[in-house]
Parts: structure tokens; sequence; C-alpha cells
């Protein structure tokens, strides 16, 4: 307890002894905040940066472990059952030996490229026969994978859009696209509702796709903002109902928007993969066409600790659902550090030199504390004589520097905060951050340590000075 007062004590009097001397401390530590402060603005900015790469990565590829599983077949031989008997269903789903469903290889292979109608045939009584979509949910069922979506890319014309290319205009407002640039042609992605989990997507405007959306008549779909600029950022509450330009004539209601990840992306409208199916094949069935797939994916986001398992495990057992003469493919998960080992270098590189610069800032601060000293030598002196210890005599000296080097280097990551706070980082680098980072502790920690380290060395030369003084020298002064 006596230790603990005494530091208090010390600290106190350190405090006390600098708001005496601040015009000359503040003078001398001017230099020390304004290093301080930029050093811990370029580590904050350098880790939204390393954001910004992560972001982009995962509006691509997925989170860093995002598998892409799909199937592929690889014999047309499907006449053998194996030695256990199964049981065909009318929707071509059977039990192989080790009882999980399978589905008939020819069966999932009509379900993708039937040439005689018979899905879009089914799209006209209400019932799809989506084989691999099945199989997919059948193994994220079984294995219980908690974030999961298909996906399934398309394209579709709107007869809306193609008129804004005409007239320049939706709802009487004209668009901000450019109308020599302007693409009629709208990117689909069929998903399921996780797809935003997996891909950090997050309505700017409105809500996301949910599982509700996949039995509506008129369809539910979320567009990105480069398609809302083609609409002219038209309210969405004032329902947008978009027309498929087909036989269909297919309606699409806007829900929601999501940022596109840059200014070049193309206009793409987010629709439930159910849906999808269903309105697809309705198209087809109507003009008289068999279905078209672009081939489906199931995403699986994993923990990294069993990546290596579902890696091996799901392929096998999307496969194992198809059937015999079906083969599992799987890729993505790859370790991506979204910039973060070149960022650790340019942090280090920040330091030494802030360091460098906290450093000359400091030794003005040593100069006032040896004058300081020198001022104090007849106080100094009248407390060795009354029972002072060198060592509270150099405790007391050395905290003056401590404590001023402190306080500058928290004035200097405040002043760091309110920079990046107020500055539109946006507009002066270029970047968008849907989850923008608080300022990292690492970087105020870093910044308050230095200049505090710091402080503590240029005081050692004051207090070693001061522990000189004997009680005899201050009578002469």
């Amino acid at each position: 307890m006596n230790t603990l007062n005494q530091i208090i004590g010390a600290l106190v009097e350190a405090w006390g002894e600098v708001k005496v001397q601040k015009t000359r401390v503040i003078l001398s530590l001017v230099g020390v905040v304004a290093a301080v402060a930029a050093m811990s603005s370029v580590i904050a900015i350098g880790d939204m940066l390393v954001q910004v790469n992560k972001e982009m990565e995962e509006a691509y590829s997925g989170r860093s472990i995002t598998l892409h599983v799909s199937a592929s077949e690889t014999s047309s031989d499907t006449g053998e059952t194996g030695a256990a008997s199964s049981t065909e269903s009318e929707t071509g789903t059977t039990t192989n030996a080790e009882g999980m469903p399978t589905i008939d290889s020819d069966s999932a292979t009509q379900g993708t490229t039937s040439s005689d109608g018979s899905n879009a045939l089914a799209a006209l009584t209400g019932v799809i026969h989506d084989p691999m979509g099945d199989a997919m949910t059948t193994v994220a069922q079984r294995l219980q994978i908690p974030y999961w979506s298909r996906l399934e890319t398309g394209n579709i014309t709107f007869t809306e859009i193609e008129q804004i290319s005409k007239t320049g205009s939706y709802r009487g407002v004209p668009t901000t696209q450019d109308l020599t640039t302007m693409e009629t042609s709208t990117s689909v992605k069929a998903i399921d509702p996780a797809y935003s989990t997996l891909f950090r997507l997050t309505p700017i405007v409105g809500r996301w796709i949910d599982a509700g959306d996949a039995n509506q008549r008129v369809v539910p779909i979320v567009i990105n903002s480069t398609l809302w600029e083609y609409l002219a950022h038209a309210n969405i509450a004032d329902p947008i109902v978009l027309h498929a330009n087909d036989a269909s004539a297919t309606q699409y209601r806007v829900v929601g928007v999501i940022k596109s990840n840059s200014q070049w992306d193309s206009p793409t409208a987010y629709i439930d993969y159910t849906a999808w199916q269903f309105t697809k094949s309705q198209s087809a069935a109507l003009s008289g066409q068999s279905p078209t797939s672009n081939g489906v994916e199931m995403l699986v986001w994993t923990a990294a600790d069993q990546a290596e398992q579902a890696r091996d495990l799901l392929p096998k057992a999307l496969a194992s659902v198809l059937g015999k003469g079906w083969k599992g493919d799987v890729y993505g998960g790859e370790y991506y550090d979204g910039g973060q080992s070149s960022m650790n270098t340019i942090r280090t590189v920040i330091m030494v030199i802030g360091g460098i610069v906290i450093l000359l800032g400091a030794l003005g601060l040593l100069n006032v504390a040896i004058v300081t000293v020198r001022q104090r030598i007849r106080e100094i002196g009248i407390r060795r004589a009354m029972g002072a210890s060198a060592k509270r005599v150099f405790f007391a000296v050395f905290m003056e520097s401590v404590v001023a080097t402190f306080v500058a280097g928290v004035i200097g990551v405040g002043i760091a905060i309110i920079v990046i706070r107020l500055l539109p980082l946006d507009t002066l680098l270029g970047i968008y951050l849907q989850e923008r980072p608080p300022f990292p502790m690492s970087a105020a920690i870093d910044g308050i340590a230095i200049s505090t380290g710091i402080g503590a060395l240029c005081g050692i030369i004051p207090a070693l000075a001061a522990v000189r003084v004997k009680p005899i020298d201050a009578i002469r002064y």
C-alpha cells in the first residue's frame, strides 16, 4: 500500500510540475503530438485499406473459407443399380446401399438439359424438376450446414430498362446513367437467403431475399445500385415492378438495393433460387424452348479448422446423392489475408519512422527538463536535507517526462481519431466500406506506447542530474 501511495504521489507531483512548466512543455511537445497523430492516422488508414481489400475479395469469392461445390456427370451408363436393391420414386429419387437418398442420373441430367421440355411443362403445372438443386438441399440438411447457398447465374431483359435506354428517364425522372454505356441486359443471380451472409451483402435500401419469396406471384428481387441508377433512384416504397421482355412477361418487384462493388459493375438482380427455377422454366415453356442452365454451385462457408474435412466430404456427399456416374468437385477456401502481411511490414516501417520523429520532438522536452532541474536545485537540495531519498527524487523527476509524453500521445491519438472520422475517406481514397471498422486499438496503443517510451528515455538524464544534487547545493542557490 505504501508503494502504491508513493507511485500515485509521484504521478500527482509530476503532473503538477508539468502544469507549472506548461508553456515550455507544450512548445516542446508539439512535434510529439503531430508525430503521434500522423503515425496513428496512417496506420488506421492502412487497416481500412486492408478491410477494403478483404471486403472486395469476399464480395467476389465469398468469405475466407467459402467452398464452391459442384458435380459433373462422368458416365452415361446408369443401367447398373449396385448390389443393394433400390426403389425408384416418381421424381427419380432412389436409395443406395448406405441408405442415403440418391437421384437417378438420367433424371439429374434431364433437369438441367432437358431436350423434351419436360421441366418446362412442369413449370406450367407448378412442379419444378430440379435434381441438382434438390441434391444440394439434401446434402445441406443431412450435414446440418448452417451457412450455405445455391448459386445459378443467368440473364434477363426488362422492358422498363429498354424503355429507359431510349427515353433516358423513369417515371418522368431523368436517369443518372450515361445512355451510351447503359446495358439493357441484367445479370441474374439465383441464390438462397444465406448468400448475403456469405458475401457480406447488406441492403442500403429495403430488405434482402427471404424464404417466403419463392412462392410469390410477383417475384421479389434485390438489385444492385448500378441498376438502381438506371431507375433514377426511384423510391422502392412506391412499388417498382419490372416486366420480363419475353413470352412470360413475368413481373418482378424490387424489394431491396445493395451497394455495387465498384462503379464498373454491371446491373445485377438477385432472386430466390426456387423462384428463378419456376420463372425460367415458365418462360421456356411459353416460348416453346427448353430451359437453359449455366450450372449450379453449392456455396458453403465453413470454419478454418473444418475446411479440409469439408473439402473432402462435400463433393463425395453430393455425388452420392446424385447417384452413380456423378463426380463432385470443389474449389475455393484458399487462404487470403487481404494484404495483411504487406500491411504488417508497412506498419513496422511507419512505427520506426514515427518513433524517430517522436524522438526528435522529445529532445525539446529533454532540454526543458534539464533547464527545469537546474532551476529546482534549491528545492531538490532542501528535499534531500529533509530526508527525501535519491530514489524518490529520481522517480519524481523521471515521471515528469513520462507524464508529459503520455499526455502528448493521448492528444495525438485523439486528433488522429477525429481526422479519420471526419475526413471523407470514401471520396479521397476512392474506397467503400460496408463495415467501417472502428479506429484500430493497436494504432492507439502503439502511438501512446512509443511516445511514452521515448519520454522515459529522455527523462533519465535530468533524473540522474537531480539525484546528484546535494543539500549543500541549496545554500549556493
